[in-house]
């Protein structure tokens, strides 16, 4: 599956992965099965692993959509691994777009830095 979580409530963390071809379709339904997910707390901090992406089908307007369709708390702490400059560049993208919804996001090129970053 290519865009896929796990909630670790021991933690207060969510993880998302993201691998292969990732396509809108499949970023809505991870973002409405997430929040729908009785496990589901939006002040848990989130690590989305974007290191297996090989192509993304992503539009400007979706991303920007996205962005503004938060479900995480303000403030809560989220941080992208994206190590292709593609990846890197449309997760930069997005953390700057959620930044006007009081989102807390930032993009790392290394899992040890971010998870650092979150306290994890």
């Amino acid at each position: 599956m290519p865009v896929s979580y796990l909630i670790d409530q021991n933690q207060r963390l969510v993880v998302s992965r993201l691998s292969g071809t990732v396509t809108e379709p499949e970023v809505h339904e991870h973002n409405r099965t997430l929040r729908t997910d009785p496990d589901f707390n939006p002040d848990y901090r989130q690590l989305v692993d974007c290191t297996g992406v090989t192509e993304i089908l992503l539009s400007t307007p979706t991303i920007n959509a996205v962005s503004h369709d938060q479900y995480f708390a303000p403030g809560t702490r989220r941080a992208f691994i994206a190590t292709s400059d593609v990846a890197f560049g449309l997760a930069r993208m997005f953390a700057l777009s959620a930044e006007g919804s009081g989102q807390t996001i930032e993009v790392f090129r290394e899992r040890r830095v971010a998870e650092e970053w979150l306290g994890i």
